[in-house]
């Protein structure tokens, strides 16, 4: 009977054992392993079609003379999208951000709505969720907006955007100032001056900005809003006619629908 029993009870352990490492494998060494080999072949192809950030400024605006505006129109087209790597591997490509002493350096993309990059990468196939940056679809093409807002997934191993969170700290804000942003018009430098903790239907997120004043309420809203602010003042910002902002945006998990934005000033 006892040894019946010792078999049982083996039996019974090795179908737990069975069961536990059934679980973890399926439910989370699995998953882990699929994005990071989704992230890694991502990886890959960013590195392929990078643009060379050291040489792409941004283009001007000219108000000579005829013939001036005439010369500048022809070297506008003569010169190449700085997209044009992006471009020939998705036609939703619409710009590349980097933010120095971070792990984001990804190109951007845009589609008809907010859902599709957020579960397929750059080359618009599924890829575990992985997603790809992207910017909203409501936002004008071009960063030419008032407000634009980037959106990417916080994922484990610092993947993505889970570095907008080191922004938390202002102390990392200081000592990362700054952030590049290229588009078909050339590269810009993004100044960053607030950070906040939002829920994901927060008015931060509001687009469409019909007048002047609009736009001054919603510069009081995120400075009121964030957490610390640097680098300018509301009142600064309101005196640029031209002011054009840049969210970046991601899950942060305090609380259900937590999002961390960083926002900064395209110049």
């Amino acid at each position: 009977m006892k040894r019946q029993i010792l078999w049982a009870l083996v039996v019974l352990l090795t179908a737990v054992g069975g069961y536990c490492g059934y679980r973890y494998y399926s439910e989370t060494y699995l998953p882990e392993k699929q994005i990071a080999d989704a992230d890694s072949s991502q990886r890959e192809l960013f590195d392929r079609i990078k643009p060379d950030l050291t040489e792409t400024q941004p283009k001007t605006e000219h108000t000579a003379d005829t013939d001036s505006a005439d010369e500048t129109a022809e070297a506008e087209e003569t010169t190449p999208n700085p997209l044009a790597d992006l471009l020939a591997v998705n036609d939703e490509a619409v710009g590349w951000i980097t933010v120095p002493g971070t792990n984001i350096d990804f190109a951007i993309a845009q589609a008809a709505d907010n859902d599709f990059y957020l579960h397929n990468g750059f080359d618009k196939t599924y890829n575990y969720e992985l997603g790809c940056p992207f910017l909203d679809y409501r936002c004008k093409d071009g960063f030419n907006g008032f407000n634009s807002i980037v959106y990417g997934h916080h994922m484990t191993g610092r993947r993505m955007f889970a570095d907008i969170s080191l922004f938390k700290d202002s102390n990392f804000m200081m000592s990362c100032p700054t952030g590049t942003l290229l588009t078909e018009n050339g590269q810009y430098t993004v100044r960053f001056f607030a950070y906040m903790t939002v829920s994901s239907d927060d008015y931060v997120y509001h687009v469409d900005f019909d007048t002047a004043s609009e736009k001054e309420e919603y510069l009081d809203y995120l400075f009121d809003k964030a957490n610390y602010t640097m680098n300018f003042n509301s009142d600064e910002l309101k005196e640029d006619e031209d002011l054009r902002l840049l969210l970046l945006s991601t899950c942060t998990y305090e609380y259900w629908a937590a999002r961390g934005v960083l926002a900064g000033v395209i110049e």
